[in-house]
């Protein structure tokens, strides 16, 4: 079924067309579309280092200006000046690392919505991914690749602190401020080299993770069968194989990463040495004064902090550049469909030699106001249906809803078209919520908006409760309808999960409406009477049509037409009486 995210900034159909083709490129969108935080973070944060240069610049001169000559005045307009640039210092780095985490924050919130958008609106996203890949990307990836912001804040803070503090070397000595001038940049270029190989590194680490989160999720799905067959030693060799594999790859990012830093930490320690003796000996030769060679020093071994935070950033940055490029991966994996503007007209269901497994076609009709059902002899005949008519694989072209091909139709299609698969998906929150979906609509504008959308305030018709039996389920829990669910409703039985998914698609009350076998976990009793308030619901409003793909007798009993697709063979179309009189393979089919 069609859910739609409600969200403060979730990216529109527009905005995900033009999502960056490049790392790069969707990095500096990220910076682009939060500039009124970066700019001023980076003003704070380099205020920031500057002052930090300044400590040892002011120490140098109280040296010369206060305490040599022994002048009090000065001394405590010293005290005075520290306190002001220490709080300068304290409150920039404040504001500016709140506006640069504020960016990071948002900018990272924004890439999870962009990328869980790809599986929950494009029809084709999990055509050959895995879940944990893609839950990895969807979370752990845009947070890393938002990172960025820290980069910009600190890396960039540091290069203009550099360049400031190089400036006021170069006019104190110049020999001391060339030493500077040639050895920093050399450091930052040897650092630079093998950020590309980290970049390389980091990628292939998080599609490790991805893959150990693949297997976790796998084998938690599965865990009862695991159990119950003795599986668990099996299960945990698979998971200790991926999560090894993950190990490895991160234990080789970080030993990129160590060798970057070990690099920048030598060279800047290259650096120290050589400031420390040209500016010793220009001291001894009274070139110097004391308090010069204190400031120089002190600023010297500043530069050590920048240099270092610079190293950092570089793996930072190689790290964000691996993830955004996973972010683009996701996007391109999964194309945007060219097509998907057309609303359906009328409520006229058709399938046009739809090609099935075995090679066979199948032409099928459900009029306006009709309750069809399809009994499907081979499982994977009935699912290529449902598929088809729910816009998935390569065969919706033979679909025809409403007068237009099914690949033409518009995403939001919960009141035009829903399709209820039999494998049944609940999500945490409650029954109540978990039948109220968002649907696709025109109060979705709204949500995209802003506003979140308040399940647990959605009326439920009791007519849907009624019909789908899931009324005998809220009137033994406290809490009705708002008892929580638990992860994949694990806290229920098969048949209750049944129950409230076909509850789902009722009240969703779609102009055409398709139920693949919706009762096979509900007892012979409970479906009976199912079938029966499922045909009331869906001829009361003229017009709906509805296909039951399903061989349960009671709702081939309520059908209008019934069309049987033996597994070899023409289909026949009759009701259920007629058929069941009039062929064997029929009533093997549906008789239990």
């Amino acid at each position: 079924m069609a859910v739609s995210t409600a969200t403060r900034s979730t990216p529109t159909r527009d905005a995900e067309q033009a999502t960056p083709t490049t790392a790069g490129g969707l990095l500096w969108r990220a910076i682009g579309r939060r500039w009124r935080l970066v700019v001023p973070g980076l003003l704070l944060m380099t205020l920031w280092q500057l002052s930090e240069a300044l400590v040892p610049i002011a120490i140098g001169w109280i040296v010369d200006a206060a305490i040599i000559p022994l002048d009090r005045q000065a001394m405590l307009w010293s005290v005075v000046g520290l306190v002001v640039l220490f709080t300068v210092l304290s409150y920039s780095y404040r504001f500016g690392a709140r506006m640069s985490n504020r960016a990071l924050n948002e900018e990272a919130h924004d890439l999870r919505v962009e990328a869980t958008r790809v599986p929950l609106a494009r029809r084709r996203a999990m055509e050959g991914a895995s879940s944990g890949g893609v839950l990895s990307v969807c979370s752990a990836d845009a947070d890393v690749a938002a990172l960025i912001f820290r980069q910009v804040a600190l890396g960039g803070s540091a290069v203009i602190s550099i360049v400031a503090i190089s400036v006021y070397l170069l006019w104190t000595d110049l020999i001391v401020g060339l030493i500077v001038l040639v050895g920093v940049p050399l450091s930052l270029v040897l650092v630079a080299l093998p950020s590309r190989a980290i970049s390389r590194h980091s990628t292939a680490q998080q599609a490790a993770i991805g893959e150990a989160s693949s297997r976790a999720t796998d084998i938690m799905t599965g865990l009862r069968v695991l159990k119950a067959g003795g599986g668990e030693r099996w299960a945990s060799e698979q998971y200790r194989v991926a999560s090894q594999g993950a190990a490895q790859a991160g234990i080789v990012t970080a030993e990129r990463s160590g060798r970057v830093a070990g690099i920048g930490s030598l060279g800047m320690a290259a650096v120290l040495v050589m400031v420390l003796v040209a500016a010793g000996y220009r001291v001894v030769a009274g070139e110097m004064a004391i308090g010069t060679l204190v400031s120089v020093v002190g600023v010297a071994v500043f530069f050590e902090e920048p240099v270092r935070m610079i190293t950092m950033m570089v793996s930072v940055f190689a790290r964000s550049h691996g993830a955004a490029q996973r972010l683009v991966d996701l996007q391109s994996s999964a194309p945007v469909d060219p097509s998907g503007t057309e609303v359906p007209e009328g409520t006229r269901l058709e399938l046009r030699e739809l090609p099935l497994p075995d090679g066979r076609t199948l032409d099928l009709e459900v009029a306006r106001g009709e309750v069809v059902a399809l009994v499907a002899e081979q499982p994977s005949a009935a699912d290529a249906v449902t598929l088809a008519i729910a816009g998935h694989g390569e065969h919706a072209d033979a679909v025809l809803v409403g007068g237009h091909r099914r690949s033409d139709l518009v995403p939001e299609l919960a009141r035009h078209l829903v399709v209820a698969p039999h494998r049944v998906d609940l999500f945490v929150g409650t029954i109540r919520s978990n039948i109220a979906l968002r649907h696709g609509g025109e109060d979705d504008d709204d949500a995209r908006g802003g506003a979140a959308v308040d399940l647990g305030a959605v009326e439920i018709d009791d007519d849907v409760i009624t019909a789908s039996a899931v009324a005998e389920i809220v009137e033994h829990l406290p809490d009705g309808l708002d008892h929580v669910v638990q992860e994949a409703g694990r806290n229920l039985s098969g048949g209750q999960r049944q129950r409230i998914a076909l509850a789902r698609a009722l009240h969703a009350d779609p102009d055409v409406l398709v139920l693949h076998e919706p009762t096979s976990a509900v007892d012979a009793v409970t479906e009976w009477e199912i079938a029966q308030a499922v045909r009331e619901m869906r001829t009361r409003r003229p017009g709906q049509a509805t296909l039951i793909v399903s061989s349960s007798p009671p709702f081939l009993t309520t059908a209008d037409r019934v069309v049987h697709l033996p597994a070899h063979g023409e289909p026949r179309t009759g009701t259920h009486a007629e058929l069941r009189a009039g062929s064997a393979t029929y009533r093997t089919a549906v008789d239990r």
